[in-house]
């Protein structure tokens, strides 16, 4: 199988044995089938499976070459229907990749999946098995159509108004209301919708945005590390300090990470505290902070557009960025930041009418 190539349909087929093969404990037993009648229909693929203690199931194996996630949810039906008719019968879908959001979309219908990367995840009550391997992110081999990253200035500032904002709405007038390039919005609802994570009338307006998924979909791109320039100090004094001097001396100013998430109920204390601002160096002389590479506790960020200066929230007397920024600067900070960026996720469920326009 060529490494620069997707495999095909039947190399899938063959890779799925194997992987069914290697997944299993030794002392199971496995016995596939290929293009088995059942019915009026056929199953691609079909595995019995008998465990030591003589318990048995059946892997119903639907195959695609490419699967798009907005495709996912009717083939995850439509496999689990097939495997309804086939006695103990577990729905698995096999692909040559799964997306991460189309393995979430698997998981949360109850259906399996399998790919040729190693993403695999399969469980069943009797007899008791549960398989969860983990393979690639990011598709190996891309289809030329569309934008594929949310990387960038352009994408995090449309995927900002896209959540911001409640639907419905169009794409102009979103363009217009969140001052985005109209270019680049159109670009990443495309990719959203190939995501299935967006719903719109065909030549209409936006219906329904899955905010929480383009978040998780736009944390695989962007870091907070990673995508704002960095620069670390120290405040000898602490935090209090900090915080009172960003809010008297009238420096533009968000803040974010763990520092800003203390606002937000139930988070820990924060030990560093990262801030958005327009000119790290000159803001670090105002607030009077010590520029060290080791034992520091603050960070400065120069944004990777002036978009995190938008929608701010204030909590606790400190202007924070928007919950959509927090959250996405969580899920991709270091250390236990990730976390804290599921809790926030969750706080943002309770009080979508606080922080969405």
């Amino acid at each position: 199988m060529s490494k620069n190539r997707r495999p095909t349909e039947s190399q899938i087929i063959r890779g799925v044995e194997r992987t069914l093969t290697d997944s299993f404990p030794p002392d199971w037993t496995l016995q596939v089938r290929f293009d088995v009648p059942e019915g009026d229909r056929r199953v691609g693929v079909l595995v019995e499976v008998r465990s030591p203690a003589g318990d048995t199931a059946a892997l119903v194996i639907e195959t695609k070459r490419v699967i798009e996630p907005r495709d996912i949810g009717s083939i995850a039906d439509r496999t689990r229907d097939l495997a309804e008719g086939v006695a103990d019968g577990i729905p698995i879908v096999a692909a040559a990749y799964l997306s991460p959001r189309s393995r979430s979309i698997l998981d949360d219908r109850g259906v399996g999946y399998l790919d040729t990367t190693g993403n695999v995840r399969i469980r069943s009550a009797s007899p008791g098995l549960f398989i969860w391997t983990r393979g690639a992110d990011r598709d190996p081999w891309p289809q030329p159509h569309g934008l594929q990253s949310l990387r960038g200035r352009g994408s995090g500032r449309s995927v900002r108004a896209v959540v911001d904002f409640a639907p419905p709405f169009g794409i102009r007038e979103l363009a217009a209301a969140s001052d985005v390039s109209l270019a680049s919005l159109v670009r990443v609802i495309d990719l959203l919708g190939r995501d299935n994570l967006i719903a719109r009338e065909p030549r209409g307006p936006i219906t329904a945005v899955d905010w929480k998924g383009t978040i998780q979909r736009w944390s695989e791109d962007y870091g907070q590390l990673r995508s704002n320039t960095v620069s670390t100090y120290l405040e000898p004094r602490g935090f209090g300090t900090l915080g009172t001097n960003l809010t008297n001396t009238g420096i533009k100013y968000a803040a974010t990470g763990a520092f800003a998430a203390q606002g937000f109920d139930p988070i820990a204390p924060a030990r560093t505290a990262a801030v958005y601002v327009e000119d790290p160096e000159g803001a670090a002389e105002i607030l009077g902070l010590r520029e060290t590479d080791a034992g520091s506790n603050v960070t400065l960020l120069e944004p990777y557009d002036p978009v995190v200066f938008d929608r701010t929230i204030e909590r606790g007397g400190l202007v924070c960025v928007a919950p959509s920024q927090l959250a996405v600067d969580l899920l991709t900070g270091p250390g236990r930041e990730p976390s804290q960026g599921d809790e926030i996720l969750e706080w943002m469920e309770r009080n979508e009418h606080v922080w969405r326009t």
